[in-house]
């Protein structure tokens, strides 16, 4: 099936709800039912985030859903106007900004990302910065941001699309390395069952990109430097 971006309604929805038109009424559902167990409430004040990098990265990191630092866990959080065009940036895939400032920029620390620059910081190390950005994709199961992780008993609209992403990369054979969740993801994209080039953490809750956190593939092939390298990124996102 054609990969249809469910983000650009989000973008052009005519409320102010944090959540995709199409999710909103369930997302808002699933915190009613949840209100007495609050570290599982998806935020309802911060920007969704399915996903950071490029597409059509040969790298996917998959990842739950999006949590919170400290100050995202206040509801008086604001996002500043150049994170929230970042944010614009990465939901449609315009370019490899998004995912470069949150990992280096000196000049407005502000857009950095604590989790994603020690997350990716070995690899950044062995590689190149360049590398990291234009050939790992991280995406989260869902996009909405809650303090502790719960299995929602629902596929949101807007997860389909993330969905197809993880099945296109299946297809072209990319590398897969799976965290949390992995009865999810199998679940929702059958073909991750019997795949070949599939890495899991030694922790999955650490989502480490180094050799010590990585096992190996099904193939018992390490994942190294070279699954990054200059020679395998991208003509274009």
């Amino acid at each position: 099936m054609e990969l249809v971006n469910p983000w650009f309604e989000y973008i052009n929805r005519s409320n102010k709800s944090t959540f995709h038109p199409n999710d909103e009424a369930h997302a808002m559902a699933f915190n009613s039912a949840m209100s007495k167990r609050k570290s599982f409430l998806l935020a309802d004040y911060l920007e969704p985030f399915p996903y950071l990098g490029n597409p059509k990265a040969p790298v996917y990191v998959l990842l739950a859903n999006p949590g919170k630092n400290s100050a995202e866990d206040k509801r008086t959080f604001k996002y500043s106007a150049r994170n929230l065009e970042l944010i614009k940036q990465n939901l449609l895939h315009e370019g490899n900004q998004p995912f470069l400032f949150r990992l280096n920029s000196p000049e407005n620390p502000n857009l950095e990302s604590s989790y994603f620059k020690q997350r990716t910081a070995k690899l950044v190390s062995a590689t190149s910065l360049e590398s990291v950005i234009n050939n790992v994709f991280f995406i989260n199961f869902h996009a909405y941001h809650s303090k502790s992780w719960y299995a929602i008993p629902f596929t949101f609209y807007s997860q389909k699309y993330s969905f197809e992403l993880v099945r296109s990369a299946v297809k072209r054979n990319a590398l897969i390395i799976m965290s949390r969740n992995m009865t999810g993801w199998i679940t929702a994209v059958p073909e991750l069952a019997d795949y070949e080039h599939i890495f899991t953490f030694k922790s999955s809750r650490s989502v480490h990109l180094s050799e010590k956190n990585l096992g190996t593939d099904r193939k018992s092939t390490r994942l190294n430097s070279s699954h990054v390298s200059e020679s395998r990124m991208p003509s274009s996102a």
